[in-house]
């Protein structure tokens, strides 16, 4: 049956969204809403090369699924995700989702980091339950390197953690919490140790099936549960930053693997790789570059993993948009290595399985906001326009479907009329990897996370 992509929502946000970052919220009562953080301007890059001022602050909103709005408000932190981040994750137990994010009681200032806080919001008011000072163990070192705030959470035994953390590509700080805040572990990661630094995505996985989540902290794999090190890739010859890290499923041996794309330390080889749950070599390709924005998803002829990288020379950014030069595109089979080809660009593309049958489809056009679905042959199937803020099963609904935020503040999602969801598909939806990768703000890299299952 052919796919039908239909309008199934829509709401306006009341002022413009040139970004728009959201994640599914529990409001009690098996009920499922959504949480999203926006401003009218572009996010904003603390790269000296790359800072714009930024011409909005940052808002807040929670809706339903039928796009009823639950609560607004602002908040004094700059609208750059190297500020700001935020999670969701039940911590009482009571059923409905509190929201986690670091915010800034100085707004003046935007850069003073001794008046950042984590505050806990109510999921149903947008009130602040609860603040927190947010550390400042990082000084005042250069900003690229220093203002990398993150939020995450997964389970430990069914027990929910949460997790700040501080930097990136340098010094890595980590403090978890349980339940009433109660402190679990810290982690401090200094800039001349072993291992790999963080990466643009720090999906959750259990990858050992033990029950006890593990973060991907770039291709260092950390337990939830007291912070330990289960491996690093490579860690006495690598120490870059990895653009993405992608966990892969087997669902044949139930093994769990790594997808791998390196930015940083362009001269050092492997740059894309597969590995396994324990951190050695599948197979590895590429001798050099910084490698940008890939993923694995089923979009081989009979729904087999493919796996995508890009290789770029140059990006810049200014008000409106992130732009690249000197782009060169690898394909392979995902669990073999083998070098593929096919007969369409996957630069700013990310997988999505629209009809439910357990193989992907592909949105094309993801960030640059012109966004298209393509089929696995390259056809294009409809055009939403916008950008993509979701591609998941956002809805109580066949097949997954597709969030798309407009300039003007529009916000729609987008579902197929005839989808099906086969058992494949119920299986990766049924996923503990699915569900908590659910809440992983969707930045350009996570919006590829679920296409590895």
């Amino acid at each position: 049956m052919s796919i039908d992509m239909r309008e199934v929502m829509s709401l306006n946000l009341g002022s413009g969204a040139g970004q728009f970052k959201v994640m599914p919220l529990k409001l009690g009562g098996g009920e499922r809403g959504f949480v999203a953080f926006y401003a009218s301007c572009y996010d904003v890059d603390v790269n000296y090369s790359m800072f714009v001022l930024p011409t909005d602050v940052l808002h807040g909103i929670a809706f339903t699924g039928k796009g009823e709005v639950l609560w607004k408000r602002t908040f004094g932190i700059m609208p750059s995700a190297a500020l700001y981040c935020f999670t969701a994750i039940d911590m009482d137990g009571d059923g409905i989702d509190e929201i986690y994010i670091v915010d800034n009681t100085d707004p003046e200032h935007p850069f003073w980091v001794e008046a950042f806080v984590l505050e806990e919001l109510d999921a149903l008011s947008g009130e602040v339950k609860g603040q927190w000072k947010w550390p400042n163990y990082g000084g005042l070192e250069r900003s690229p390197w220093y203002f990398r705030n993150h939020v995450f959470a997964g389970y430990d035994n069914s027990s929910p953690v949460l997790v700040c953390a501080q930097g990136t590509y340098q010094d890595m700080y980590f403090q978890a919490y349980g339940p009433g805040m109660a402190e679990k572990w810290t982690l401090s990661i200094g800039k001349d140790d072993k291992g790999a630094r963080g990466s643009h995505s720090f999906p959750i996985v259990d990858i050992n099936n033990d029950g006890i989540d593990e973060v991907m902290w770039g291709e260092r794999c950390l337990s939830l549960n007291d912070g330990h090190e289960l491996f690093c890739i490579e860690k006495d010859s690598w120490n870059g930053h990895s653009d993405m890290c992608q966990p892969v499923y087997n669902w044949d041996s139930g093994k769990w693997y790594v997808y791998i794309n390196r930015e940083s330390d362009e001269d050092i080889a492997p740059r894309i790789g597969l590995y396994d749950d324990k951190g050695r070599p599948v197979w590895t390709a590429v001798d050099w570059g910084h490698i940008h924005k890939g993923w694995i998803g089923r979009i081989g002829e009979d729904g087999e993993l493919l796996a995508n990288g890009m290789r770029i020379t140059g990006q810049t950014k200014d008000a409106t948009g992130r732009y690249y030069t000197g782009i060169t595109e690898f394909v392979f089979d995902a669990m073999t290595g083998k070098p593929m080809k096919i007969p369409f660009s996957l630069f700013d593309t990310a997988p999505v399985d629209v009809d439910g049958d357990g193989r992907h489809e592909i949105l094309r056009g993801v960030a640059s906001g012109d966004t298209e679905l393509i089929d696995r042959e390259g056809k294009r199937i409809c055009h939403f326009g916008g950008k993509v803020a979701m591609n998941t099963k956002i809805l109580d609904a066949p097949g997954e479907q597709v969030m798309i935020y407009y300039p003007d503040g529009t916000v729609k999602i987008f579902g197929d009329a005839n989808a099906e969801d086969s058992e494949a598909a119920l299986r990766r939806y049924s996923s503990s990897y699915y569900q908590r990768n659910q809440y992983a703000r969707n930045i350009e890299n996570n919006i590829c996370m679920h296409g590895g299952i």
